[in-house]
């Protein structure tokens, strides 16, 4: 490789996917072992932290997150953070 080339570097797009990735299979193993309330408590948190993280973060850096504009991929994560964690607070104790 020539000595004057830059390096690309490539985005870290798909750590951040991967992350909520893992937010949402810890939310699944959660509700087989702890019930829908932790299992659910724990995915709408995801949610809502891929709301901030779409809101706060560039295109380049929210990867799969950015599909749409910022104010529809941000509104559409909180909307279904809030109806999850709704949902989940209407559950009976288990």
């Amino acid at each position: 490789m020539p000595t004057g080339t830059p390096q690309r570097v490539p985005p870290p797009g798909g750590a951040v996917l991967g992350a909520l990735v893992v937010g949402v299979a810890l939310a699944l193993a959660l509700t087989v072992v702890a019930g829908p309330v932790a299992g659910g408590l724990v995915l709408g948190a995801d949610l809502a932290v891929a709301a901030v993280l779409r809101l706060v973060l560039p295109v380049r850096v929210a990867g799969a997150l950015a599909v749409r504009s910022r104010a529809v991929d941000t509104t559409v994560l909180l909307v279904l953070a809030a109806t999850c964690l709704a949902l989940t607070w209407s559950l009976p104790p288990s």
